[in-house]
């Protein structure tokens, strides 16, 4: 429920239900902004992205893959991308988007079964959105800064 709260997490949902049941209940969190719409260069190529409020590019996860040539398929009642890449060691990153965002999340895993999330973003105007650097580092993709712009896989 919380990061660092107890691992069962059980005391914090009664603990909502309670507000809830009370009226004390406080809004959720608000929702993580775009404040600018942008551009980067992946593959020698323009991505539309989105800017946040700290300066992180965001970009269509689909148009990603696609940029990548990697198929994917959307996995609706799990609200997921499996992504059918066998090249992949996913290592998920301690700083994943999180439910305090404000927006409803996906993950992306790979197809093959009992494989581990490969990162999370949000889901925003019925499309999955996620974090450009985020998606370069757990996928290995070359990044080079100034400007900031995405390259090829390495060894994939």
């Amino acid at each position: 429920m919380e990061k660092g709260g107890p691992p069962t997490g059980g005391e914090q949902l009664r603990e909502r239900v309670r507000q809830l049941l009370s009226g004390e209940a406080a809004s959720g969190p608000e929702p993580l902004q775009f404040r600018r719409a942008g551009s980067i260069e992946a593959r020698g190529l323009p991505l539309a992205t989105e800017i946040d409020a700290k300066g992180s590019s965001w970009a269509l996860a689909t148009e990603l893959l696609e940029r990548y040539e990697m198929p994917f398929q959307w996995d609706a009642s799990h609200r997921r991308i499996l992504v059918g890449a066998l090249d992949v060691v996913p290592r998920f990153q301690d700083d994943a988007v999180q439910a305090s965002v404000g927006w409803p999340l996906f993950e992306m895993t790979l197809e093959r079964s009992s494989v581990p999330v490969i990162l999370r973003g949000i889901v925003r105007q019925d499309r999955a959105w996620c974090r450009v650097l985020e998606f370069a580092e757990e996928l290995g993709i070359s990044v080079a800064y100034d400007p900031f712009r995405l390259l090829e896989r390495r060894g994939g």
